[in-house]
């Protein structure tokens, strides 16, 4: 379904029809990506509030412990009593 329009001031206004066409309301976020000099319109996904609170935790979880707890050996006969 080939729709013609003018471009104004660097903006295409798409109409009621590409619009219900690819599921896009008013206020919707879309993702425009170029591929061999056409452009590709889609919504993007929704993210569900799990998913974003899970993101929001992963981004503040601080990590615990020093450098040597990561880069050093570790003495292990010196944790919890265990030795060979």
């Amino acid at each position: 379904m080939p729709v013609r329009r003018k471009i104004h001031a660097g903006q295409v206004y798409l109409g009621k029809e590409i619009l219900n066409a690819l599921g896009i309301k008013d206020g919707d976020e879309v993702e425009l990506e170029v591929k061999e000099g056409k452009v590709v319109i889609r919504p993007v996904k929704v993210i569900d509030k799990d998913t974003l609170d899970l993101i929001r935790l992963l981004r503040e979880v601080k990590t615990s412990g020093s450098r040597e707890d990561y880069f050093e050996e570790y003495d292990y006969e010196d944790v919890g009593g265990w030795k060979n």
